[in-house]
């Protein structure tokens, strides 16, 4: 009977497997970015030659075999990742730079503006071609980038300029599990942060002129004037937010704006994306073929649908290039030119190949997109929605079958079209958003319904017109306009972000668990059979593991100056030491901020707030009482003395420790060698994840060099078990945990 049952099993699997042969193309794809997410998630550095060796050993067996059977697919999923894992490699070692390991400064370095981005208030600019005065960093690093305040001026794009500034190497993620800020700079090539301490001068440096460095230049020169044309006719926060929508160039919002738009859930129109790119392709290709029709002789002679298409592929090309060619442009753009493609040769327009077809081109040149929230995002979205629409399809007819109008009918069928659309891709991305921001927003519905339409039929379009018209100089009542639209939308952002309970807070997930999620969406939307619905098995896995995952009890960041122990209610509470806000703000966004207040120092605070924390506080400590365990944050060497050997755990981030007794301790060489703390109490019991277990020993987790007096921890006994108080060593983050890779701690 088992033998019986064991067959038709394996007869129900090989069915299900060779009815994915349609579809063999997309999970190639699949398993080529389950090769990079692989690479990266390896805890150390692989061997050079993995990548090659897994595939080549996945070409050897196809040979061997020779034989198309499901086997056969799994072999070429084995080459996939195996090819997968080489791209990851080779783009490891190609954009290899050296990184400082201390500060450095202040000293006077000239370079070349490779980059620049203006905030309110200051300016990020990326150098390359570095010079030092008196010899400068031991390590040199070829890309540096520093903050420079806004009242200086902004530099243009190829410019030579020389400053003065103080030189901070790439911090690593504030909390364990957090954001690998080391791993997106490394793969930008930068290899310093820091900030100027005078007004930036022009200067002079023999570089060896090239086409492409001239070429990039231009492009860069245009998008900044048109920027600034656009601010000049559009004031205020929707210049700022017209700017994003034209060049790309969102660093000019508010911050405050953007995590409004982020609360309603319309932070995606900010991102020149799929709805961009279409819509602009759309309108240039109505436009175009229309407009030729008119011409009786050129359109009886000629195709007017391939010319209207080759027009559409000019138009989102130039887009794309003033857009800053971020990883959504890039993806909608190669979509568009696949959708383009198929209209040359009458095949279907919008497919999942297409889809498989721009993720392969973007991850075969930067494999390190995967771990992004751009990417994910992106791709994730579109995935499910060509999937919905594969099965159903939402198309408005104005007229009916005796040409009479229907606009009642198409504007409802529209309307239906958008809120399916939202409700498939809102579902999708805030799977992702929960991972990468902790945040999902709850009126995210609503608020597209009110403001795709105006994007749609009123911005988009007047931007085309104004970008048309702008050579001439006739492009201000059109962009005054455009910004009327811009304006509406920033209302709807505010007014919807201020509405009860627009964002739900959750709590961090683990990498498996977005993991899991991400294979139970793909699943259900590329798999072919009746096996599709498996997929949400994972996904309700990945889904629920925030949920039942305990929270830390106290944390402690790399510096030791931020510290955050939890409340009754699960919020994390803040010391009162108001410095490092880019720290405090990560800590609360990541496990939710408690309205409970810190114990002022010198007062033991017996009152309910306090109560709450289990913390008393002196002069010279704090004790944290929770979960049965006794902890001690000693703030000086007399309370270190005092409470050695009386608490479990004693946390001294400000001093070295030799030993202490029966304490277990974490002390300043302790937060400098692992980086920050999070430490999870249970009945007595103790466990302790640390940075360096998440960030493991890669290329880009370069670790800071010790300070002159490095201890280790006394030794251990007690009520605390040794195995429960080393920090469990935990595969390293494989998606890196924040969406936009640019936290303001530079």
């Amino acid at each position: 009977m088992l033998r019986t049952i064991g067959a038709d099993f394996y007869r129900a699997l090989r069915d299900e497997l060779t009815g994915q042969a349609n579809a063999a193309f997309l999970w190639f794809v699949v398993a080529f970015a389950c090769g990079i997410a692989m690479f990266f998630a390896w805890p150390t550095d692989p061997w050079a030659w993995t990548g090659p060796l897994i595939a080549g050993l996945g070409v050897a067996a196809l040979v061997w075999r020779r034989k198309a059977d499901p086997m056969m697919a799994l072999l070429l999923a084995v080459v996939a990742v195996g090819l997968g894992w080489s791209a990851a490699q080779l783009r490891t070692s190609m954009v290899a730079a050296p990184v400082i390991t201390r500060e450095i400064g202040p000293l006077n370095l000239t370079g070349r503006v490779l980059d620049v981005e203006r905030e309110p208030g200051r300016i990020k600019v990326v150098m390359d071609h570095m010079r030092y005065d008196g010899g400068g960093p031991p390590e040199k690093p070829q890309r540096i980038r520093l903050s420079l305040p806004a009242k200086h001026g902004a530099p243009r794009v190829g410019e030579v300029i020389l400053v003065r500034a103080v030189l901070s190497p790439p911090e690593r993620p504030v909390v364990p599990g957090g954001f690998e800020f080391q791993r997106y700079l490394f793969f930008q090539r930068i290899g310093a942060l820091g900030y100027t301490l005078q007004p930036w001068q022009r200067s002079q440096l023999p570089l060896d002129p090239k086409l492409i460095v001239e070429v990039r230049q231009s492009i860069e020169g245009l998008r900044r004037s048109i920027s600034d044309r656009i601010l000049d006719v559009i004031p205020g926060d929707a210049g700022a937010v017209t700017v994003a929508l034209v060049t790309g160039e969102q660093s000019l919002i508010p911050e405050k704006l953007q995590d409004q738009y982020r609360a309603s859930g319309l932070a995606h129109l900010l991102s020149i994306s799929g709805l961009h790119m279409t819509l602009l392709a759309a309108v240039v290709f109505f436009i175009v073929r229309r407009a030729l029709a008119l011409w009786s002789a050129f359109a009886l002679r000629y195709d007017l649908k391939r010319i209207a298409a080759w027009a559409a592929l000019a138009a989102t090309t130039f887009y794309v290039l003033i857009s800053g060619m971020s990883v959504p442009a890039l993806r909608a753009y190669i979509m568009v030119a696949a959708v383009i493609t198929a209209i040359f040769f009458d095949r279907r327009v919008i497919s999942l190949r297409s889809v498989a077809l721009a993720a392969l081109a973007l991850l075969a040149v930067f494999p390190e997109s995967v771990v992004g929230a751009s990417f994910q995002m992106s791709f994730l979205a579109v995935i499910a929605l060509v999937a919905m629409y594969e099965h159903f399809r939402l198309k408005p007819r104005w007229r009916d079958g005796d040409g009479n109008l229907r606009i009642g009918y198409a504007i409802g069928v529209y309307v239906a079209a958008l809120i399916v659309t939202d409700l498939v891709a809102g579902s999708v991305t805030s799977v992702l958003a929960a991972y990468h921001f902790n945040q999902v927003p709850v009126y995210s519905l609503a608020a597209n319904v009110m403001a795709a339409p105006i994007t749609g039929f009123w911005v988009m379009p007047l931007g085309i017109v104004a970008l048309t018209l702008m050579p001439f100089g006739w492009d201000a009542p059109v962009l005054s306009l455009m910004g009327e639209g811009v304006a509406f939308i920033n209302t709807v952002v505010v007014t919807v972000a201020a509405w009860p309970g627009a964002q739900i807070h959750v709590p961090p997930m683990m990498p498996w668990a977005l993991v899991c999620a991400i294979a139970g969406v793909v699943m259900i939307c590329l798999w072919r059979g009746r096996l599709r619905w498996a997929g949400a098995v994972p996904l309700l896995i990945g889904l629920a593991q925030p949920w039942v995952k305990d929270a830390p009890n106290l944390i402690v960041d790399e510096s030791g100056r931020v510290l955050a122990v939890q409340d009754a209610r699960g919020g994390m509470a803040l010391n009162t030491d108001r410095r490092d806000r880019f720290v405090r703000t990560v800590i609360k966004e990541r496990y939710g901020a408690s309205k409970t207040r810190w114990p002022t120092v010198g007062k033991e605070g017996p009152g309910k707030e306090n109560a709450d924390l289990g913390l008393t506080c002196d002069r010279l400590a704090c004790n944290f009482t929770q979960n049965k365990t006794v902890l001690t944050l000693a703030f000086s060497r007399d309370a270190i003395t005092e409470d050695c050997g009386a608490a479990s755990i004693m946390i001294a981030p400000q001093e070295f420790v030799d030993a202490c007794g029966d304490t277990f301790v974490i002390d300043r060489g302790n937060l400098r060698a692992k980086g920050g703390h999070a430490i999870y109490l249970s009945n007595g019991r103790a466990r302790i994840e640390t940075v360096e277990d998440f960030t493991g020993d890669r290329v880009w987790s370069r670790k800071p060099k010790p300070f002159a007096k490095p201890t280790a921890p006394g030794p251990q006994s007690g009520d605390l078990q040794l195995e429960d108080l080393q920090p469990e060593p935990t595969r390293a983050d494989d998606f890196g945990n924040a969406a936009e890779p640019e936290p303001a701690n530079d």
